[in-house]
């Protein structure tokens, strides 16, 4: 029997509007009647302004529930793309870290609880906010985003199991026939869906209370009125949020009677994720060389997924004849060329890659250059460079030249075309995401698909 475990989560963040308190708990109290247990990730000024407005009676009911992080304060410019645009990977990652770490311990301080999943504002996606999940212990990044999806599959990036754009994202819209539609999504997930499937449902609570969003309203289109101007969201009636609330309860119900339905939390969904049995061999690493004649790419092997900087580790381990347990690496700064004057031979290079490293928050990252000698080589051309040794057998002290030419591959899993603003109406027109996306781009040697 298939078993489909769905994500419920909400995005808690209109901290202007109090009427969007009322949603939340009445939410909550719907979830609690099924015996759901949801996702809810908060806005540290929305855990704020819930304990400033005496909503304890809220506080109270998220202990049934799992916490998660949503930033500090959701839509007021800069948001996380615009203020990490021209920074660098570990750069950008220290000022996500100065700039949202308070938001993170005051959800987890007035919650008693752990964030354990993140996931970014609208469309306000960055890399560098990756080696900071990694610090903070974050082990899950939930959300919808269009820049970056793997067969829109769960995937892993940065370090973090993404459970983002997955192709069983679905919600009940509140249109004429959206109840109707709803159960048609729902079933036709239940009929593609595989031995065990992750499904992904989401809303703010806001969305209930609301007849726009609070963020709208205010941070429009680069829009960042001093606080004493903000203004609530328009509202919708008490009886129109408690229909809608109620509306969407009758639709869970219908999802609980599926057979092998199962509501989990984000943290949840680690459970179920296939573990490799068996160690790597030889042989296994042989067969990845000879796979990876183009560039750097992850490889599924059987019950294993691996991303292109683990590859790369495991290379210079199979040379240097040392134990083969891949190791993470952050991808490197920046794309150079590599400058070869000459030859090298594969322990030479297995050398560097073992020793030759940058740092972020103490996680290993890729240099832009490996210094080999009076060669300096990317590491790109360093892969491809190792993997033909290994493919061809070639001793570990005889020479070769550098390969060059090389290109990373899953960079194909990053929509550079993607339309930044277009997307998400709190952006300036004509937001320059280029360093964005070209970070985005170097860090696909972290990419890999995450198996269940």
């Amino acid at each position: 029997m298939k078993q489909l475990k769905i994500m419920l989560w909400f995005d808690v963040e209109d901290f202007i509007t109090p009427e969007a308190d009322d949603a939340l708990n009445g939410i909550i109290d719907m979830m609690d009647s099924l015996g759901i247990r949801g996702s809810f990730k908060i806005v540290g000024e929305k855990i704020r302004a819930l304990a400033a407005r005496g909503r304890q009676d809220i506080l109270d009911k998220l202990t049934g529930h799992e916490i998660c992080y949503h930033t500090e304060n959701h839509s007021v410019h800069p948001t996380q793309t615009e203020y990490l645009q021209g920074m660098g990977f570990a750069e950008g990652a220290a000022e996500f870290e100065k700039r949202e770490r308070q938001g993170f311990l005051d959800v987890q301080e007035i919650t008693g609880q752990f964030p354990t999943s993140y996931g970014q504002p609208g469309a306000s996606w960055a890399p560098q906010v990756f080696p900071v999940l990694q610090k903070w212990g974050v082990p899950t990044y939930v959300d919808s985003h269009y820049l970056l999806s793997v067969d829109e599959g769960p995937f892993w990036y940065g370090g973090i199991l993404n459970l983002t754009r997955l192709w069983s994202t679905m919600r009940m819209e509140y249109e004429e026939n959206g109840y109707e539609d709803a159960l048609a999504r729902f079933e036709e997930i239940c009929d593609r869906a595989g031995e065990t499937q992750l499904v992904s449902i989401y809303y703010h609570p806001c969305e209930f209370s609301c007849t726009d969003f609070w963020d709208g309203v205010n941070f429009r289109k680069g829009a960042n009125p001093p606080r004493d101007q903000w203004k609530p969201a328009p509202l919708r009636t008490k009886e129109e949020m408690e229909r809608r609330i109620a509306l969407l309860g009758e639709f869970l119900q219908y999802t609980l009677a599926k057979p092998g339905v199962e509501y989990i939390t984000a943290a949840q969904s680690c459970r179920y994720e296939i573990a490799p049995r068996l160690p790597i061999t030889a042989e296994d690493v042989r067969n990845m060389a000879k796979t990876l004649t183009e560039g750097p790419d992850y490889v599924v092997q059987g019950d294993r997924s691996l991303c292109a900087a683990e590859i790369l580790s495991l290379y210079a381990r199979q040379i240097l004849g040392r134990h083969l347990i891949p190791q993470f690496a952050y991808g490197p700064e920046a794309d150079l060329p590599s400058v070869p004057v000459r030859n090298v031979t594969p322990r030479q290079m297995a050398e560097a890659v073992v020793s030759q490293f940058d740092k972020v928050f103490g996680y290993r990252q890729l240099p832009v250059l490996y210094r080999i000698g009076e060669n300096q080589v990317n590491p790109t051309d360093l892969f491809c460079t190792l993997g033909k040794a290994i493919r061809d057998g070639i001793a570990a002290d005889e020479e070769l030249p550098v390969v060059t030419g090389g290109k990373l591959l899953p960079v194909r899993h990053v929509n550079t075309s993607y339309d930044w603003a277009k997307d998400w109406i709190i952006f300036p027109e004509g937001l320059d995401a280029s360093g964005i996306v070209r970070h985005a781009l170097l860090q696909t040697w972290t990419l890999k698909p995450a198996l269940y």
